[in-house]
């Protein structure tokens, strides 16, 4: 007669069973944060070496020049067979810069007067004047620029340039409530699109030569809410104001030289105009970078189980 129940040997869980019984394991969100840090970092590598490669094709192929300057501190010498004298003189209880070049004679108003007595012309005069020898080193580093100097290879140009606050006229309308006040000094050094540059030239033949004056370019931004609001009036859309100093110019680094702020930058020239792509990428994966790397190391979270 046969048992009512039959026993039952318990289940033996074999490696393929126990596998296949498993449950569906999820990588671990560590293990996520680390695969976004390596795509950041392969992406950022590739990125960056791509706007690197844009930004030196746009260079060039500007083909602009390059200027270099080096500043001159003699009151007195002598330059291409020309005496050259620098002093300072009143005129009518006004301050003048007095110049003379072989037979040419220059006064130059001072444009900021010395607020201390330093020890030389050059210190007193520092805020608004700068004497300098120019040359286009375009292709040639520092050494062969000098050695093309001494030889007589590269003739350099002897400037003179100088910064005159309030010197040009406002490109833009005064606001009703602009904070604008008396041409004091402090306003002057404030106001770079008031300036107004001059730059003076001494010639190999002993002639002077006065330079057109110039001003500092209108930012980018400013241009162009100056033509975002021309076209919500339906009016003709400005463009630059005549008499501003060109970018890659010899008239911008001489500006320069004289100068406490540089300009601000123009939209039209910009090299990272030419990135596209290239720059918002790099600067995401830099960005996805830190925030997985941050999270990826922080500290496990505190729970009932842990605690």
């Amino acid at each position: 007669m046969l048992p009512r129940t039959l026993p039952i040997s318990p289940l033996k869980i074999t490696p393929a069973t126990k596998y296949m019984s498993a449950p569906n394991k999820k990588p671990s969100p560590r293990k996520v944060l680390w695969i976004i840090a390596g795509l950041s970092i392969i992406t950022g590598i590739f990125s960056s070496y791509a706007l690197a490669q844009r930004i030196h094709n746009f260079n060039e192929d500007r083909d602009a020049p390059l200027f270099s300057y080096i500043d001159i501190q003699l009151e007195t010498f002598e330059m291409f067979g020309h005496d050259f004298v620098i002093q300072e003189t009143t005129i009518d209880d006004a301050p003048f810069l007095q110049i003379h070049w072989a037979d040419e004679e220059l006064l130059i108003p001072v444009a900021i007067p010395p607020r201390h007595e330093l020890p030389t012309l050059f210190d007193r005069q520092v805020d608004w004047m700068s004497m300098m020898l120019m040359a286009d080193r375009s292709g040639m580093s520092l050494k062969e620029l000098e050695s093309k100097v001494i030889s007589g290879e590269v003739i350099p140009r002897l400037m003179i340039a100088t910064r005159t606050p309030f010197g040009s006229e406002p490109t833009k309308e005064k606001h009703f409530d602009s904070i604008e006040h008396e041409e004091d000094w402090a306003w002057g050094e404030s106001r770079r699109d008031l300036w107004r540059f001059n730059f003076y030239e001494m010639n190999q033949d002993g002639t002077i030569t006065t330079h057109e004056p110039l001003r500092f370019p209108e930012s980018g931004k400013s241009l162009q809410r100056r033509q975002n609001n021309a076209k919500l009036k339906g009016e003709p859309i400005p463009e630059r104001s005549p008499g501003e100093i060109v970018e890659y110019t010899w008239q911008y680094g001489a500006a320069l030289k004289v100068s406490p702020r540089a300009p601000a930058i123009t939209f039209e020239n910009q090299a990272l105009r030419a990135a596209g792509w290239t720059l918002p990428t790099a600067a995401a994966s830099i960005l996805a970078l830190i925030a997985s790397v941050f999270f990826a190391i922080a500290p496990a979270r505190v729970t009932e189980e842990t605690a």
